[in-house]
């Protein structure tokens, strides 16, 4: 597996107002083939999404009466992922995995990546490494 590296910094927000109090927030960042790429969040769907834009997949909305989700599609391979509150319903084909978003600890997370990468879009697991900035 190729090591990759998250690089966590932690910004304080202030809300622009008296009233707003100063938030403190993470911010993730992957480094993958000597890029940054920023995350949205440290969860599933995060990762995913960008592991898989940058191993060549394109992405593309899908509207629905019931459900908007996006599709990932690298030649005749294409995986829906389909948002449900706290999880993620992929589907591949005829294949159906439901997983949690998000995991309390990183190692599970990574675990679940890793299986999804490898799983349904037929690309080599990562070795993730959480990097501290001050």
């Amino acid at each position: 597996m190729k090591k990759t590296k998250i690089i966590k910094t932690s910004d304080l927000i202030n809300g622009g107002c008296n009233a707003c109090p100063t938030v403190k927030s993470d911010v993730y960042v992957l480094v993958l083939n000597d890029l940054n790429r920023p995350l949205e969040n440290l969860d599933v769907n995060s990762l995913i999404m960008t592991i898989a834009l940058a191993k060549g997949y394109k992405q593309h909305q899908e509207y629905d009466m019931a459900e908007d989700y996006d599709v990932y599609k690298n030649g005749t391979n294409e995986i829906a992922i389909i948002p449900e509150f706290d999880k993620l319903i992929l589907k591949k084909g005829f294949t159906q995995h439901k997983v949690a978003n998000t995991y309390k600890e990183t190692s599970e997370l990574f675990s679940v990546v890793n299986n999804i990468l490898t799983q349904l879009f037929d690309v080599e697991g990562l070795d993730f490494e959480i990097e501290v900035e001050n």
